[in-house]
């Protein structure tokens, strides 16, 4: 598969399905507002959930009921969240006029890491890659993927086609074992779920 051309293939996958299911309530919770949730990311070092939506971005303690917002300078529209599992203090969130945002203290504060992006584009989706921890991707709509190496300080353009559906909603990295390539890269859209072998 050439590197400088994508072929973006149909899946079964139900990733769709999954983003989904996410703005379902985890056991007993209540939802902040009738926000449908763009992301979701779990905290292995204490079992929290963070979740963004059209009115901000919120966490979800282990036991508790109730989400509760995590002050951030975006506070709506947000549409996607990554979180780093090896360093779970380390977030980075997404959306259209913000661009992205990284936290290295549990959200407590937040910088941009826009360099190399266009202005005024929207953002409709992020990833972390499965294990390169440095390495996120993100969707600009009307433009494609963009990709970072280093933890956000610096994006690139991906010489890709992207999946016929241009309306990417969710991207997620999977690893491929056995492989010279990195892995999976998945896109959700409306008409289904796309995976591309992340040879860029």
């Amino acid at each position: 598969m050439p590197h400088n051309k994508l072929r973006w293939i149909a899946t079964l996958l139900a990733l769709s399905l999954a983003l989904s299911a996410c703005a379902s309530t985890p056991s007993q919770a209540t939802v902040v507002g009738p926000e449908t949730v763009t992301g979701l990311a779990y905290n292995p070092a204490d079992g929290s959930l963070l979740k963004t939506d059209a009115a901000g971005l919120f966490h979800l303690a282990p036991e508790a009921k109730t989400w509760e917002a995590i002050k951030i300078s975006a506070t709506s529209g947000l549409t996607g969240i990554a979180l780093n599992p090896d360093d779970p203090a380390t977030l980075y969130v997404s959306g259209p006029g913000v661009g992205v945002l990284k936290s290295t203290d549990g959200g407590q504060s937040w910088s941009e890491m826009n360099t190399g992006l266009p202005k005024d584009t929207e953002i409709t989706a992020l990833a972390m890659h499965s294990f390169r921890r440095e390495t996120l991707y993100i969707w600009l709509k009307d433009i494609g993927i963009y990709r970072t190496e280093d933890s956000g300080a610096h994006w690139a353009r991906m010489p890709d086609q992207g999946p016929p559906d241009q309306d990417v909603r969710g991207l997620a990295h999977s690893t491929l074992p056995g492989s010279m390539n990195t892995g999976w890269l998945y896109a959700a859209t409306p008409s289904g779920a796309y995976l591309s072998m992340d040879c860029f």
